[in-house]
């Protein structure tokens, strides 16, 4: 019984040393460098993330409430893309808005966005009249 008392006091201070250590040589590791300044600002970081990219196709759907675009691409695979207070709309030769859209339904449109984790982030729609 104290063999095996002491034999699990041996290993518990082995594990305490170990892991002192391993807390000593995380302290040792230089501190890492200050992010860039483009990450500082939402926008250039951004844009390191993703290139703008353009497609155009068909608007296929338009949920305002949910501030949604869905798009067909001339393949015939729709694009989700997600319409901010940035998103640049325009109907015809005239700025719009994206309750303009839905009345846009089945006509063509050129969409520049960027693509991020959560989703396409929509910069510009330009519908033809």
């Amino acid at each position: 019984m104290k063999k095996t008392l002491l034999s699990v006091l041996v290993l518990a201070l082995f594990a305490f040393l170990g892991v002192l250590s391993l807390a000593a040589q995380e302290a040792e590791k230089p501190a890492p460098e200050a992010a860039p300044k483009a990450a500082a600002s939402g926008k250039k970081a951004m844009a390191g993330w993703s290139k703008p990219e353009t497609m155009s196709g068909t608007i296929l759907l338009v949920k305002s409430e949910d501030k949604l675009v869905v798009v067909n691409s001339s393949a015939g695979t729709p694009y989700d893309f997600k319409v901010s207070g940035g998103t640049k709309i325009k109907v015809g030769d005239k700025a719009g808005k994206l309750d303009d859209l839905a009345g846009a339904t089945g006509k063509q449109a050129t969409v520049n966005y960027v693509p991020t984790r959560t989703g396409n982030a929509a910069k510009s729609i330009d519908v033809g009249q």
